[in-house]
């Protein structure tokens, strides 16, 4: 893995991550090479060599022209940015460079890019046409087809007005300290209609920190009819006293071809690198690209670069890891995310050796001196983090084999023992309720962040945390009188979850007397009013209960809000109506209402009967036997629910 770590500077640093990087000769990278393993009982060494990009300063204007593989590490063609579609002899607009670029000692920020196969950093706006005819050498500061450019891919007498298929463009890539500029020519006619036919491909590529240049040709034909077929490929200063160029590739080689061919120009001045091996602690074991080890561990190959244009410094680095080889192994297992449920144990006995010596370490700090003793290790809750145990043969000491497990322990919810939810009974006092389980939300949450609370009947339900088993409030016991359900609070981010019981209780309420009768008064003097002594119905309706208060109520809205009771219980005037009382306990609180009826009963009509004559009997003593029944029939009408009775 490869991987930038920061050092200090006066005037910049960066870190990044060489995955990122665009990836040329000319980039920035370190490689410390293949992971190495020593024979555990050799007492041997291993070799680690790095390999990484050398880079120099510019200031002296000195460059290598070096010959390298034809690889071109980017596309010909496709770039973001097109230039001079079909203008023959033309310089492009003038573009900035997004990163700085030292070239011969100075640091250049614009480019322009001419149709012929050149570019320039000293940037000309008002100059729009670049030149075809010469026959001089590099360097050259008297004929403006070369002594306006600075980097030449070949220049040479190319038509893009030819064609309506070649690109000439240009793109950055990549990302820093690793971008690249990348000036391409794809398939540009050469000039003269004789030479249409002819393609030229070509780029060339500018790398950021590194300041290297390289060429790339992929077809460099030429057209010996026209200019003698001359062209030149190189870089020079701006003053054009000062040029590079490969062998064979001046003017004066003309007329020569080009098919799969690179070079690189490279800057020639102090290192403008510094490379160190280091061990697993950082300290410093070597300056050469190759070094000796002969201990297990991870070293580190880093590479310091400093951009000598504008001061900016990069580190990057690579691990190389170094194993011992052993008659046995030590597997401590998978990496384990859970829930802090329990305590792990970790176990390095399975395949060692007997004797064995075990030392452990938390997060790289020894929990201990090396021992027999000790094969395993408890990792205690909430103790996240990295555990490893070196293990050393007794029979060969220098032999030590080692695993490591991450140990992550999510975050664990802990629920408050919530209080009893309990709620009275209603008549008839079955011993059920309607609860609302929710209630208790907060309580059992206690102010913890992303959590939430579910409901279970039973223990094992709570453990599955399966929601279509949760109790859904309002929530009506199924065990009268009491019950004990499951709350489970849970962790929404881990999952991790605490259970705690709730208990609820049914307190019975008042029982009252069952049924309660009318309360029935006849209207005596039939005027539709009779006075009621509701104090009568107290001994009914309580039934023998004491500590409770009985009011009496004209509605039963009145009666269940416990409002406008009535006052006068004992002298309470009415034609009839039904009457609501309300009974609630001192000690619990719960409440019965129940209702009677007012009857007013209406007097019996009658007739009144005529005289009721009966003959003397034959003693004529002004006595004799009246049977009253026989008036009944007209005293009561007929009504047969009337009984009459008579009196003196």
């Amino acid at each position: 893995m490869k991987f930038f770590v920061p050092i200090l500077v006066i005037a910049f640093y960066a870190i990044f991550s060489t995955a990122l990087f665009a990836q040329g000769p000319g980039s920035l990278i370190v490689n410390a090479g293949p992971d190495e393993t020593i024979e555990c009982a050799s007492g041997g060494c291993v070799n680690l060599t790095a390999t990484y990009l050398e880079t120099f300063e510019t200031i002296s204007e000195n460059y290598t022209v070096t010959s390298i593989p034809y690889n071109p590490p980017f596309a010909f063609n496709g770039l973001a940015n097109q230039l001079n579609p079909n203008q023959d002899d033309a310089w492009s607009a003038v573009d900035n460079l997004p990163f700085d670029f030292c070239f011969f000692g100075n640091l250049q920020t614009q480019f322009q890019v001419g149709s012929n196969g050149v570019l320039r950093f000293d940037v000309d706006p008002g100059d729009t046409t670049n030149g075809w005819q010469f026959t001089e050498n590099l360097p050259n500061n008297t004929n403006p087809t070369l002594a306006e450019a600075n980097v030449f891919t070949p220049v040479h007498d190319i038509d893009p007005s030819a064609s309506g298929t070649e690109e000439i463009g240009y793109e950055v890539l990549g990302v820093f300290p690793n971008r690249v500029l990348v000036v391409s020519y794809y398939q540009v006619p050469m000039f003269s209609g004789a030479c249409n036919s002819l393609l030229a491909t070509h780029m060339a590529v500018f790398y950021e920190f590194s300041n290297v240049i390289e060429i790339y040709m992929q077809d460099k034909p030429v057209c010996p009819s026209w200019n003698s077929g001359n062209a030149a490929l190189g870089i020079q200063n701006n003053a054009g006293t000062v040029a590079y160029v490969p062998p064979g590739r001046n003017t004066s080689n003309s007329p020569w071809t080009a098919t799969n061919e690179a070079w690189q120009f490279s800057p020639v001045g102090l290192p403008t690198f510094d490379f160190v091996w280091l061990d697993e602690g950082g300290n410093v074991i070597g300056t050469t690209p190759t070094i000796s080890v002969c201990a297990a561990g991870t070293y580190t190959a880093q590479v310091t670069y400093t951009n000598t244009c504008n001061g900016d410094v990069v580190v990057i680095t690579d691990d190389v890891v170094v194993t011992t080889s052993a008659s046995f192994s030590v597997e401590l297992g998978p990496d384990v995310t859970t829930c802090p449920d329990n305590n792990i144990v970790l176990d390095a006995s399975a395949d060692a050796p007997t004797g064995a010596t075990y030392e452990w370490f938390f997060n790289g700090n020894s929990q201990g001196p090396p021992s027999a003793f000790n094969p395993t290790f408890t990792v205690f809750v909430p103790n996240s983090g990295l555990y490893a145990v070196e293990v050393i043969d007794p029979a060969d000491p220098t032999c030590v084999v080692t695993d490591d497990i991450v140990i992550t322990f999510l975050p664990q919810p802990i629920a408050v023992i919530p209080d009893d939810l309990i709620e009275c009974d209603t008549f008839p006092n079955d011993g059920f309720a309607e609860f609302m389980l929710t209630d208790r939300d907060a309580q059992i949450i206690n102010g913890q962040p992303d959590t939430f609370v579910m409901y279970f009947s039973t223990l094992a339900l709570a453990q599955l945390g399966a929601p279509g088993f949760q109790l859904i409030s309002p929530f009506t016991n199924t065990v009268p009188n009491a019950q004990t359900v499951f709350a489970r609070l849970e962790d929404s981010n881990s999952g991790c979850y605490d259970i705690v019981e709730l208990d609820l209780i049914v307190i019975p309420a008042p029982n009252i007397g069952n049924p309660i009768t009318p309360y029935e008064l006849c209207d005596d003097d039939q005027d539709g009013v009779e006075i009621f002594d509701l104090t009568t119905k107290d001994a009914q309706i309580l039934n023998g209960m004491l500590n409770v208060t009985l009011d009496y109520f004209n509605t039963l809205a009145d009666a269940e809000a416990n409002i406008n009771p009535i006052i006068n219980t004992v002298n309470y005037p009415s034609g009839g109506e039904t009457i609501y009382f309300r009974v609630e306990s001192n000690i619990s609180g719960c409440v019965t209402i129940g209702q009677f009826d007012l009857v007013l009963l209406p007097l019996p009509t009658f007739n009144i009967p005529t005289p009721f004559e009966v003959c003397d009997d034959e003693v004529a003593d002004g006595f004799t036997n009246f049977n009253f029944t026989l008036k009944i029939p007209e005293i009561s009408g007929g009504n047969a629910n009337v009984a009459v009775t008579f009196h003196i």
